[in-house]
């Protein structure tokens, strides 16, 4: 079993490989910076050692005991303009100088593979008629990129020098589960429904899946034609930016809103704002060809565009959820709670005056709750007490009192469930709950995994005025809803409701 040592083993790149390495039978150690970088993911036979900041004096000598095959990805890969640094100098530093450091203790170590993770920029920031290749002339334009050709360059003399087998990867742009920066910004404009000004944009870049790119690194760590050699890595298939953004609505089930704005005009705006750079990246073309890649190691990229951006958008989105699910508890407990305390005098008189209407003024009755979990809903009682346990769209008009025709016409029925919402049993916005007698409403919403919510007082739904009487058409609201909840869809139902839009639940004649 091979030893494999990785560095930057706590981003999203080297997580997605120790995974990987571990799968494949690998014995992986990890370098992290302090004790409490190292990620707590359970992950078997794989190991942690602490080395510092990683730079020039590093001391690599206990993470290489044993090791047969390097993998380094630590890089700094941005410059958060640092008073009176100088950017080349801090690119250099870890970027050129640590990786010559830790090349040179793995050949004192014995080690016979290191395989560094370079960037396509080395080549250029722009392709004109043909994408990059390995042939091709380096071109680095920025500082980062100097850094990473200048580390290919000293790694390349090592060979030289020493015989220990080095191989480069050049990536373009890497995205997947955990992706932050620029790739992670799109993904949130494009779920905001922010319309971006790039429809008109007819570039074509290259970019890798996180899961392509490790595999490659896989393929590399053991194929014996990989030695002493540089690969480009890509998905295989270019995408204009207009495009990716389009794929990117599509794997989210959404319309990527896209303004057909000239690319000369976006190419001024960032020159006056002094955003050359990013427009370079965004309206320029930069392609890379992976037929080296292919021919040499017979390396197929295992994962499509689209499965690439599906699961880099899941991971994105479940974030978004829980992150919204987290705060919306969190309102949900303070709202109910100071609504209860400042209700509590009209709780009382509606009580009393509901003893004297039906000598019974709280209602309680088992709902479907979350995970289709039963709970007992609280309510002020609007009906005769004889009145059948039905869903209220099946009740009578007859059935309701005058007070309970106020109490509905107001919505005073439904203040107690702010006791259901505090203790949990119900969200403020949310599905309307169902009585468990509703079974095609019920079979309707578990198709559409609308029991993954806490059921509410008010939604779409409610506010819209669809009703328990068409299942399938609520269902879908339902989870349309739930697809895009987020804080200010929260406030928005619930000033809605407050406002008298909807009719809650509604009594047919």
């Amino acid at each position: 079993m091979k030893k494999v040592l990785v560095t930057g083993a706590t981003g999203f790149i080297g997580r997605a490989l120790c995974s990987l390495l571990v799968s494949s039978g690998y014995h992986v150690r990890r370098a992290v910076r302090t004790a409490a970088d190292s990620p707590q993911d359970g992950i078997p036979q794989i190991d942690t050692v602490t080395v510092g900041d990683i730079g020039p004096e590093t001391e690599w000598d206990q993470a290489l005991l044993g090791i047969d095959v390097v993998v380094h990805l630590a890089a700094r890969v941005h410059f958060m303009k640092e008073p009176e640094a100088d950017p080349a100098a801090v690119y250099h530093h870890v970027n050129t100088a640590a990786a010559e450091q830790l090349a040179r203790s793995a050949v004192k170590q014995g080690v016979k593979r290191f395989v560094f993770l370079s960037t396509a920029k080395v080549n250029g920031e722009e392709t004109g008629v043909k994408p990059f290749t390995e042939q091709d002339q380096p071109a680095p334009q920025d500082p980062y990129a100097h850094s990473k050709f200048n580390a290919e360059t000293l790694l390349k003399n090592l060979v030289a020098e020493t015989g220990m087998e080095v191989v480069v990867i050049r990536p373009p742009l890497v995205y997947g589960p955990g992706v932050k920066g620029n790739f992670k910004t799109m993904l949130s404009l494009v779920a905001k429904g922010i319309p971006l000004p790039f429809g008109a944009v007819n570039n074509k870049r290259s970019l890798v899946s996180v899961d392509n790119l490790v595999d490659l690194i896989a393929t590399c760590i053991k194929h014996p034609a990989a030695a002493n050699q540089i690969f480009m890595v890509a998905d295989g298939e270019d995408l204009s930016t207009a495009e990716l953004l389009q794929r990117i609505g599509q794997a989210m089930n959404k319309s990527a809103r896209l303004i057909a704005v000239p690319a000369g005009l976006l190419q001024s705006v960032a020159a006056v704002l002094g955003k050359d750079a990013m427009a370079q990246r965004v309206l320029g073309s930069l392609q890379v060809d992976i037929s080296k890649a292919k021919n040499v190691l017979d390396w197929k990229p295992p994962c499509s565009v689209d499965a690439g951006l599906q699961r880099c958008i899941d991971h994105f989105c479940a974030n978004r959820t829980n992150q919204n699910n987290i705060l919306i508890r969190s309102l949900d407990i303070l709202f109910s709670l100071f609504g209860l305390l400042i209700t509590f005098p009209l709780l009382v008189f509606l009580s009393v005056v509901g003893f004297f209407d039906t000598g019974s003024p709280i209602f309680l009755q088992q709902r479907v709750g979350r995970w289709q979990q039963p709970f007992v809903l609280i309510k002020f009682r609007t009906m005769k007490l004889e009145t059948a346990s039905v869903a209220t769209h099946l009740a009578s008009s007859s059935s309701i009192t005058r007070f309970g025709h106020f109490l509905r016409r107001t919505k005073l029925d439904e203040l107690p469930q702010l006791w259901n919402v505090l203790v949990g049993d119900m969200s403020l916005v949310g599905p309307r709950p169902c009585l468990f007698n509703q079974e095609e409403l019920i079979r309707e919403r578990a198709a559409r995994d609308v029991f993954a919510a806490r059921p509410g007082i008010t939604g779409l739904a409610q506010v819209n005025e669809i009703d328990m009487s068409t299942p399938k058409l609520l269902a879908e609201t339902d989870r349309k809803m739930l697809s895009s909840l987020s804080v200010l869809e929260y406030f928005r139902y619930i000033f809605q409701t407050v406002a008298g839009k909807g009719s809650g639940d509604r009594v047919r004649k």
